[in-house]
């Protein structure tokens, strides 16, 4: 009788887990990733080796010098590879010996700045109970209360929402984080809180300044102390130091791109001042300098909107600790409602920090639960939860220069390509 019985219990447990898929069990370990081959994993090796045509195609078409890409599908890294130049050109200058790009190149992240470092702290702080995301900026921050910004709260900021300015040159007003935050303070709303989504690179500055508020740490102590350390990403930094600059990726000639912001008020911007009585323009190619500068000139390198610098290996780690719901190996992050808080649809269809169901750059085929994020210095990330999966492309687009009409060469068909052929990969096999 007790054998039957202890037979039974077995085939209970083998129907109860071969019947969950795969993924949603590998989404729910603490697993930490490893190496492993796409067939284990249930996608065409055919279908991804097509990924190399694509990118070595956008880099003779002058998208990008280089490109680092790396998929990892159920914890497993299935491909990890290097294109191309870490730093081709110097000033419009074709190198003798370009420096070619390896997968321990670090990128200037950009704008993925937001949700892999400052997202992630607020996700910690919430997950802790250090704050909410109702709360309102001006209890944490009083001097934030003025012409009209009183009621903004964390989740306005988060999710593009707050009213206030997409982008302003700081670094015409302020020299120090101190006054760049005293300049946020007096701004005016540009809209009324709530009524639109304008993309916000002074919302996650204002973030940034939050976190530093709750936990009486520097913005980039914090994060280092409490998520990159515990997590082992030792290349993933701010200001990187002069020894690993021969590692990372160059990207524009200068600042070309935001002198002409300033200076032609028929691109984007309208701005006042004079460009030209800006005196600390970069006349050189950046290597290991934040390209954007309302983090270098104004913010000293450190800013909730731009300024981290990483490896896709290491951004794969905490995409993977998302993945298992905020646990990578014995290191917990989060809880796993934080992570579906901050993902799930917000308002105008978007998340908290992280973009959803931008086909653009994920491509026409992932699952209504994928999330990710772009870098204006030509960086994707793609979290997929559905598939337990992850798309990392890293470029250096700027690093060929900008275009005629001074703006550089998008990623996002490259980015989408290389997605819709990873999806392809898994319906193939």
């Amino acid at each position: 009788m007790r054998k039957k019985s202890f037979i039974t219990l077995i085939l209970i447990l083998c129907f109860a887990l071969f019947s969950t898929p795969f993924s949603s069990f590998a989404a729910t370990n603490n697993g930490k990733l490893s190496y492993g081959t796409s067939k284990k994993v249930g996608l065409s090796e055919t279908k991804l080796k097509e990924i190399d045509t694509i990118v070595l195609q956008a880099i003779n078409n002058g998208i990008t010098p280089g490109a680092v890409v790396l998929i990892s599908k159920d914890n497993k890294i299935i491909k990890e590879s290097a294109y191309g130049y870490a730093e081709k050109y110097d000033m419009g200058n074709l190198l003798d010996k370009p420096t070619k790009m390896t997968k321990k190149t670090l990128f200037d992240l950009a704008s993925v700045t937001k949700v892999m470092a400052t997202t992630q702290g607020i996700m910690k702080l919430a997950s802790e109970n250090k704050l909410s995301i109702e709360d309102k900026v001006s209890d944490i921050i009083p001097a934030f209360a003025q012409n009209g910004k009183e009621d903004i709260t964390i989740a306005d900021l988060l999710s593009h929402t707050s009213g206030l300015t997409p982008w302003q040159p700081t670094y015409l007003h302020a020299d120090t984080p101190e006054e760049v935050l005293d300049y946020i303070n007096e701004l005016p709303l540009e809209y009324e809180t709530g009524t639109d989504r304008r993309y916000s690179d002074f919302s996650f500055m204002t973030l940034a300044f939050i976190i530093e508020e709750v936990t009486g740490q520097a913005f980039d102590e914090y994060l280092e102390q409490s998520i990159y350390t515990p997590l082992q990403m030792q290349d993933t930094m701010f200001n990187p130091n002069s020894k690993t600059k021969k590692r990372i990726a160059a990207t524009s000639w200068g600042n070309p791109f935001e002198y002409k912001m300033i200076d032609d008020p028929n691109f984007g911007y309208y701005v006042e001042e004079d460009a030209d009585s800006f005196t600390r323009w970069r006349d050189y190619t950046l290597r290991g300098e934040v390209n954007d500068g309302n983090s270098f000139y104004a913010n000293q390198g450190v800013a909730g909107h731009a300024g981290l610098f990483s490896t896709a290996k290491d951004l794969a780690i905490l995409g993977q600790a998302m993945l298992n719901n905020g646990t990578y190996g014995k290191v917990k992050l989060y809880d796993e409602e934080t992570i579906d808080q901050f993902t799930s649809p917000y308002l105008f269809g978007q998340g908290l920090g992280w973009e959803l169901n931008k086909s653009w750059y994920m491509g026409d085929l992932h699952s209504p639960r994928a999330f990710g994020h772009t870098g204006f210095t030509g960086t994707q990330i793609i979290v997929d939860p559905t598939y337990n999966l992850q798309i990392i492309i890293l470029t250096n687009k700027q690093n060929n220069g900008p275009l005629a009409s001074g703006s550089y060469a998008s990623t996002g068909t490259l980015s989408k390509q290389i997605a819709n052929k990873v999806y392809e990969a898994m319906q193939a096999y």
